[in-house]
């Protein structure tokens, strides 16, 4: 009893640690076996290491290693129990290389386990006899060693759980992990470091029981995990939440918030779970929702841009092709001028639509761009006023035009997007004016060195409703009164807000029902500087240009006919190329003063053949001036053309008046006599 006493002294003293303990067992076990040496061990991989040790010298430190079958512990280990020798050199084991090298006589030990793997051993000995070790020393030694066993099992665990613990903090700050408990029996919470950084509180902050639940945002993340919480109390139901979470630091975050209930004796007595700051995936999931709404929205757009195109197209074609095909049998000076004028109106059309669609196409890519030059601001509505006053005539509705901008008003802007902005609302207000008044009104107001350009465009037409009216500049707005349609692709007025708001400006609508609409726009104007302007590029040098050098390079059959037959009206006849190959051909075989280049075509394109042209000295900037002639007809197109070495730019189908600009060009830059 006096033993176990003592024993039980040692290892329950709570104010010894392990090492102190050990080093005191040690010593009891000296005294108890009378015995001079104590050693335990660890073995591993037929290496025996000191751990602890006690001798009379203290000439054995602890780390010290020998070869496990150099030890009397090899025997204890394959016994798997406690072992003892008393007069070791009258036994077997007196040849044992312990007892050669240390002449040890006694000894007892015991293997130490951890489960049913060795960790070691825990053994005394002495270089003195002793007498025979009783039953009970062997009981002594299995009880040090089931100690030791448990002590050191309980210290591995202790360290593996500290290792996981730090590997568990890393991962947490890692992925934005924390977790969390609440004991409801003591009404505690407790938070891990990285919930605490989550919530971006410090870490000696401790979550009250009553308020926590604060932390979530007012209204439906609040109510969410309010409603998830009692029904895991209730019924035991996990849950997995994305709620918002507003910080101690105000800041507004998304979490994805997991828990669960334990329950002892049908009663929940804790509720646990991880908290994952998940802002950033939210935000990229919203980004790609919203993308995804956007790409479906551009689909059912194009859908409805070629729905709407294919219907609006076969208008202008049916005049054009009609009018030709009557135009076989048509006998009538009178009325085959008629039907040309007709056809020529309904391709005027066409181009319109045409034009209306790529503008779409520009805006939606955001590859719309604006090309300035310096024009007389007021000619551009004095122009407008003489094109559209015919249109009003035939009708019940007068055109009244106010334009009040000074006669010498130069201005830095893009004439031909300012010209189309306009034309469209006055289309829009002859279009659905039945009767009564449109009136134009543009003039220039100055504030702070700034110039304003005011246009405003009124009709008494049918006005709109103010639900029509949210929608107006969305593309196909004509669709939500198609009872009311006449006709159009209903992209303009899409275009022409794009339009004004790309040049800086604004433009608002004002409308009643059955009285009117009126559209105000404001758009910032620079002021230009003053160029001389050529009406008639032609004017000057002989139209009879029969002398002039023209090469028409085009692989379309079609499209080399109606250049021909368009400069044979000025006298000119041209030779022809299908391809860019074709067209170097024949300019290493004559010189020609002017060239018109399609940009596509087959084997060798219109941009590869002018860079060859001018790189090779074939036809040189001083020698011929080369016109792109395409349909291609966006700037990035432009500035292709210009950096091959092209002159100048048309698009097709083109007009004569462009044509005749661009023969009067080469006449002049080429000081080309035509007389």
């Amino acid at each position: 009893m006096n033993f176990l006493r003592r024993f039980h002294d040692i290892v329950s003293n709570q104010n010894l640690n392990f090492e102190n303990k050990t080093q005191n067992l040690l010593a009891f076990g000296l005294e108890v076996f009378n015995l001079d040496l104590a050693i335990i061990s660890k073995v591993e991989n037929n290496l025996y290491t000191v751990l602890y040790v006690i001798t009379p010298d203290n000439s054995l430190p602890t780390g010290t290693t020998f070869d496990l079958d150099g030890t009397y512990c090899v025997h204890t280990l394959e016994a798997n129990s406690a072992l003892a020798f008393h007069n070791a050199s009258q036994s077997t084991i007196a040849n044992h290389p312990c007892y050669i090298n240390f002449q040890l006589e006694s000894y007892i030990g015991a293997p130490i386990k951890i489960g049913s793997d060795i960790f070691g051993t825990v053994n005394f000995s002495s270089a003195n006899k002793s007498p025979v070790f009783t039953d009970e020393a062997y009981d002594y030694i299995e009880l040090f060693a089931q100690w030791l066993g448990s002590e050191f099992a309980r210290a591995i665990t202790k360290t593996q759980l500290i290792e996981n613990s730090k590997t568990l903090i890393k991962l947490e700050k890692v992925a934005n992990i924390g977790t969390w408990e609440v004991d409801l029996i003591k009404r505690k919470v407790s938070w891990s470091k990285q919930t605490k950084r989550i919530h971006q509180v410090d870490d000696s902050f401790t979550p009250d029981f009553d308020s926590t639940i604060e932390f979530y945002k007012e209204g439906k993340s609040r109510k969410s995990i309010a409603a998830a919480v009692e029904s895991a109390i209730k019924n035991g139901e996990k849950w997995h939440l994305e709620l918002e979470l507003v910080t101690a630091n105000k800041d507004t975050l998304w979490v994805s918030a997991f828990g669960e209930a334990e329950f002892n004796e049908d009663k929940c007595v804790r509720l646990f779970g991880t908290f994952q700051d998940v802002t950033e995936s939210v935000i990229l999931r919203e980004e790609l929702q919203n993308k995804k709404i956007e790409a479906e929205r551009l689909l059912e757009d194009r859908s409805m841009l070629l729905a709407k195109i294919s219907h609006e197209l076969r208008t202008p074609l049916n005049g054009i092709t009609g009018m030709l095909t009557t135009l076989i049998d048509e006998h009538s000076e009178e009325k085959r001028s008629e039907k040309i004028k007709i056809a020529l109106r309904s391709a005027d059309i066409l181009l319109s639509i045409i034009n209306e669609v790529l503008d779409f196409s520009k805006i939606n890519h955001g590859e719309l761009t604006l090309e300035p030059t310096n024009f007389l601001l007021k000619t551009i509505f004095t122009d407008l006023g003489s094109l559209y006053t015919p249109l009003f005539k035939n009708g019940n509705v007068e055109l009244i035009i106010n334009n009040e901008i000074n006669d010498n008003c130069w201005v830095y802007c893009d004439n031909a997007r300012l010209s189309q902005i306009t034309s469209n609302l006055l289309s829009n207000a002859l279009k659905f004016t039945e009767r009564g008044l449109v009136k134009l009104h543009t003039s220039i107001t100055k504030a702070k060195n700034k110039q304003t350009l005011n246009i405003d465009i009124s009709d008494t037409g049918k006005g709109m409703t103010s639900s029509f009216l949210k929608s107006l500049f969305s593309p196909f707005t004509q669709e939500v009164d198609a009872k009311n349609s006449k006709g159009g692709t209903g992209l303009g007025l899409a275009i022409v807000k794009e339009l004004v708001e790309y040049m800086g400006g604004k433009i608002k609508v004002n409308s009643i029902v059955n009285q009117g609409t009126t559209f105000s726009l404001r758009i910032p104007i620079e002021l230009g500087n003053e160029t001389t302007v050529e009406l008639n590029p032609l004017s000057k040098i002989n139209i009879n240009a029969c002398k002039l050098s023209v090469l028409v390079v085009d692989d379309n059959d079609i499209n080399r006919l109606v250049l021909d037959a368009s400069l044979s009206k000025l006298n000119i006849k041209p030779d022809f190329a299908i391809d860019g190959q074709d067209a170097i051909f024949k300019c290493k075989q004559k010189h020609y003063d002017l060239i018109f280049m399609d940009c596509i075509m087959p084997i060798l394109d219109g941009f590869e053949a002018t860079k060859q042209l001018r790189s090779q000295n074939i036809c040189t900037v001083e020698a011929t001036y080369i016109v792109a002639l395409t349909a291609n007809t966006s700037s990035q197109d432009k500035l292709a053309c210009k950096q091959a070495g092209m002159d100048m730019f048309i698009s097709k189908p083109f007009k004569m008046h462009s044509l005749e600009m661009a023969i009067a060009s080469a006449v002049k830059l080429l000081k080309i006599e035509t007389n």
